[in-house]
């Protein structure tokens, strides 16, 4: 059924109106190819289960309209449907749009406006049918987003921050989500998620040129959340085997099928990782409140700056914050000339056990304020404009162990190391 297309019509209305103006002008309308019209409603519900019309108008009593056109909108899903009714009560109009009408006329109508309603509900059809039908090329969400958790201190918490904001986007976003591990050496997302296979990335990087949905399915394991993982390679050998075409291959073939791609990294700047870095939509930089991850952070937006690395947006995470004894968010800032995205509190006992059970601690303690931030964070990567700074829990929710007052004065020491 196009728009450009001679249409198939059939017209079910009262016996007394069968000779309307406006059905006789429709029919002779070139835009018609076939036109049927009828005037008792059990012959005229069978007339359009045989012939399958594009579009049945319905010019009935409001209540027999209402159940025709739901026995049709049952039976035959895709038909178009028009009623025509006297009314202009609002109710009336909603039901007959709740039984499946797609536009609804108040008489006295002429056939141009029949034909007005017609086209402007297939252009709407045919708009939706064909976005249909690009999406399921790419399993409805053509290119994904594309985000890499790094840090450029080992310690900081990536493999925390990546495994709850999958999970958390999963929840908050409803949309296919994918974890894969690119801590190549010693990756342990499957650890933080309870998951372990002999299938891991080692084995799309051998089948990188021909990846499909077949493929993909027999590595990606699928974690209780619903999150698709991809597995870090279980031999550290393989590190130093994998090319930049294979991992681009590997990006391409999931960012195809999954709306978000979070890629849990390593500290190393090598090969790999500056693909990925130069893949990104959204950068996550991890980091602690301590003057060894903070020197590092500097000089690793320093070293992105210089040499453009990524495109994307870059985000600075500060992880553990606020904890007792820490750097106070003012003296990072600054230190950092750039502001901090977002915080992730210090929780250390209820994410330790989290790590412990291989159960992210969005799931083991949802209401917590470490969970309430990383949800927070999806949200942020996910495009909402939420509040991701927050130094204290929401009202009314858990507060888990909120730490200390940060204090300033520690960062002399780094000024001078960073300085000279």
């Amino acid at each position: 059924m196009a728009i450009d297309e001679t249409l198939r019509v059939a017209v079910v209305t009262m016996p007394d109106q069968i000779d309307q103006e406006w059905i006789a002008r429709l029919g002779q309308d070139p835009r018609v190819g076939w036109m049927e019209r009828g005037a008792i409603l059990s012959t005229g519900l069978e007339m359009v289960k045989q012939s399958r019309p594009d579009v049945v108008i319905v010019d009935r009593l409001p209540t027999e309209t209402e159940e025709f056109i739901r026995q049709i909108f049952t039976s035959l899903p895709t038909t178009i449907c028009i009623a025509l009714t006297s009314l202009t009560d609002v109710n009336v109009v909603r039901r007959l749009m709740m039984a499946g009408a797609r536009d609804v006329l108040v008489r006295p109508v002429r056939h141009v406006d029949v034909l007005q309603s017609m086209n402007a509900i297939i252009q709407i059809e045919q708009d939706r049918r064909s976005r249909q039908l690009v999406n399921s090329d790419h399993h409805g969400y053509g290119r994904g987003k594309f985000v890499v958790v790094i840090s450029p201190k080992g310690g900081a918490g990536t493999t925390v921050v990546s495994t709850n904001m999958a999970v958390a986007l999963r929840q908050i976003s409803s949309g296919r989500v994918a974890l894969a591990d690119f801590g190549l050496q010693f990756g342990h997302v499957g650890t933080h998620l309870n998951l372990f296979s002999r299938h891991t990335l080692q084995n799309l990087l051998a089948k990188s040129d021909e990846i499909d949905d077949t493929i993909l399915a027999g590595v990606m394991q699928q974690h209780g959340s619903g999150v698709h993982v991809l597995l870090a390679p279980s031999s550290p050998e393989v590190a130093g085997e994998i090319t930049r075409e294979q991992i681009s291959a590997v990006l391409d073939s999931l960012l195809l099928r999954y709306r978000y791609v979070i890629a849990d990294t390593w500290c190393v700047l090598d090969e790999v990782t500056m693909a990925l870095l130069e893949r990104a939509d959204d950068v996550l930089v991890v980091t602690t409140p301590e003057i060894p991850a903070l020197k590092n952070v500097k000089f690793f937006l320093e070293y992105l700056a210089q040499h453009q690395l990524t495109r994307g947006r870059v985000s600075i995470v500060l992880n553990r914050f606020p904890s007792v004894d820490s750097v106070s968010l003012e003296d990072v800032q600054q230190h950092l000339r750039q502001p901090i995205s977002a915080n992730i509190p210090s929780a250390g006992q209820l994410v330790t056990y989290s790590i412990n059970r291989g159960v992210p601690v969005v799931l083991s303690h949802p209401q917590s304020w470490v969970s309430q931030s990383l949800r927070k964070l999806a949200a942020y990567v996910a495009g909402e404009q939420v509040t991701t700074i927050s130094l204290e829990p929401e009202k009314g929710k858990g507060r888990d162990n909120a730490g200390g007052q940060p204090r300033r004065g520690l960062f002399a020491s780094l000024r001078r190391q960073t300085s000279r």
